[in-house]
């Protein structure tokens, strides 16, 4: 009865924009500026899980107190996911 959507596949151009949005505009923050000083954290291209289609962040996932969040902390692995701990919404093969 869960419904579990989100955005999974991201392209180089999508996650430099992505970078923008989230680092700052600059050729630094985009593929310098460690991830974690992004708000929210946001890898740096060619490093996203993303862009290699092995992450999911899942809309309705924004805190650790979404249904969408506690069904996923309960059944991903069998999935074979695993969650990225700065990032409710974020899962992926490697937790990364």
């Amino acid at each position: 009865g869960l419904k579990l959507c989100g955005a999974g596949y991201r392209s180089s151009a999508g996650q430099i924009a992505v970078r923008k949005a989230n680092c700052g505009p600059s050729t630094y923050n985009i593929y310098v500026k460690p991830a974690n000083r992004c708000s929210p954290p946001t890898a740096i291209p060619g490093t996203s899980m993303h862009e290699r289609g092995l992450a999911i962040d899942f809309e309705l996932c924004t805190t650790r107190d979404t249904a969408c969040y506690r069904w996923l902390a309960k059944h991903a692995s069998a999935y074979g996911l695993t969650n990225l701990p700065s990032e409710p919404w974020h899962w992926s093969t490697t937790g990364g």
